[in-house]
C-alpha cells in the first residue's frame, strides 16, 4: 500500500514538473514571438494599400475613397458596417467596391475589415490607460458586436487570444 502511494506521489510530481515545464516553454516561445520591436508596425504593414494598383481611373478613385474611409474616418469601428454601407460611404456600389477590394487589395471585405479591427485591438490592448477595460469592451470598441467573434478573429490573425496578448504586452511595457 505504501509503495502504491509513493509511486502515485512520484508520478504526480513528474507530471506536475512536465506540466510546469511545458507552460514555461510555451510562455517563452510566445514572449519571443511577440517581443519583436516592430510588432505594431508589422501589423500595420499587413493592412496596406501598396498592393496592385487599379488599371482604370474610376477604380483608383474608389480605392482612394476606401483608404480615406478606413484610415481617416475609421469606419471599420462601426459594428453594423457591411458592404452596402461601406459602398455608400465610398461613393460607389457593392459590385464595384467588392471588385476593387478583391482585385486591388487581394482580399475580401471580411478579411479587410477584420485586419483593421485587429490592428485597432492591438493598439488598444497595448495601451496602459486601458488596462482595466474588459476584453469584451475592447472588442466592442473595435467594432465587434460579440466576444466570441472578436476572440476568434484575433486568434486567427495573431495566433493567440486577446487576453494572452494583453498579458504579454503588460509584461513588455513593465520591463
Amino acid at each position: 500500500m505504501i509503495y502504491i502511494l509513493t509511486l502515485s506521489l512520484l508520478l504526480n510530481a513528474v507530471l506536475l514538473i512536465l506540466f510546469v515545464h511545458g507552460r514555461m516553454s510555451y510562455h517563452l516561445i510566445m514572449t519571443k514571438n511577440l517581443k519583436k520591436e516592430d510588432l505594431k508596425d508589422e501589423l500595420v504593414d499587413k493592412v496596406s494599400f501598396d498592393t496592385l494598383p487599379p488599371t482604370d481611373e474610376p477604380d483608383q478613385t474608389v480605392l482612394n475613397n476606401l483608404q480615406a474611409a478606413l484610415e481617416t474616418d475609421m469606419v471599420y469601428l462601426d459594428p453594423d458596417l457591411n458592404m452596402q454601407k461601406l459602398a455608400k460611404i465610398v461613393g460607389t456600389n457593392k459590385v464595384t467596391l467588392s471588385h476593387v477590394i478583391n482585385d486591388s487589395l487581394q482580399q475580401n471585405f471580411a478579411t479587410l475589415l477584420n485586419k483593421y479591427r485587429i490592428r485597432e485591438a492591438i493598439r488598444l490592448l497595448s495601451d496602459p490607460k486601458l488596462r482595466n477595460h474588459k476584453i469584451e469592451a475592447i472588442g466592442e470598441m473595435c467594432g465587434y458586436s460579440n466576444r466570441q467573434v472578436f476572440h476568434a478573429a484575433f486568434k486567427k490573425e495573431m495566433g493567440i487570444t486577446p487576453t494572452h496578448f494583453r498579458n504579454i504586452s503588460k509584461k513588455n511595457i513593465s520591463a
